[in-house]
C-alpha cells in the first residue's frame, strides 16, 4: 500500500476516535452547569440572598469552566493573560445578563431554578461561538 494512502487512513482513524470540539464543550459546559446549579441550590437552601447565591455559583463554575475549556475543549497555545481577560469580560456580561434575567423572570412568576436554567441555556449558545472565535483563538 502506498505511504500517502496509509497516512491518510491513519489520520482518518485518529479523527474517528477523537471527541469533536462541540461535544467536549458540551461535556465541560454540562459539568459547569451542574456545579453552578448545585452551588446555587445549596446557597438558596441556606437562605442566602438570590443575587449573592447566583454570583457565587457563577464565579465558581466559571473558574472551573475556563481552565477545563482552555486545556481540553479549545486547547490553545495563545496567551493565557489575553484569554483570561477576554474570558473575564465575557463572564461579566454573562453574569450581568443572568442576574438581571433571573430577577425579571422571577418577578413574572417563574420558579427560580427554571429561570436559572433558561439563562444558562442562552449563555451556552453564545459562549461556544465566542470561545471558539475570540477567547481561545
Amino acid at each position: 500500500m502506498n505511504k500517502e494512502l496509509e497516512g491518510s487512513l491513519s489520520l482518518k482513524n485518529k479523527r474517528s476516535y477523537s471527541i469533536p470540539r462541540f461535544v467536549k464543550y458540551l461535556i465541560v459546559g454540562g459539568s459547569s452547569a451542574l456545579i453552578e446549579l448545585l452551588i446555587f441550590s445549596f446557597l438558596r437552601m441556606l437562605f442566602i440572598d438570590l443575587t449573592i447565591s447566583n454570583i457565587a455559583a457563577v464565579v465558581l463554575a466559571t473558574l472551573f469552566n475556563f481552565f477545563v475549556n482552555r486545556g481540553w475543549s479549545f486547547p490553545t497555545s495563545s496567551n493565557l493573560k489575553r484569554s483570561f481577560i477576554l474570558y473575564l469580560i465575557l463572564f461579566s456580561l454573562n453574569l450581568t445578563f443572568s442576574t438581571n434575567a433571573i430577577r425579571i423572570m422571577v418577578s413574572f412568576g417563574f420558579v427560580e431554578i427554571f429561570a436559572k436554567i433558561i439563562t444558562m441555556a442562552c449563555i451556552t449558545i453564545w459562549n461556544y461561538v465566542l470561545y471558539r472565535k475570540v477567547v481561545f483563538k
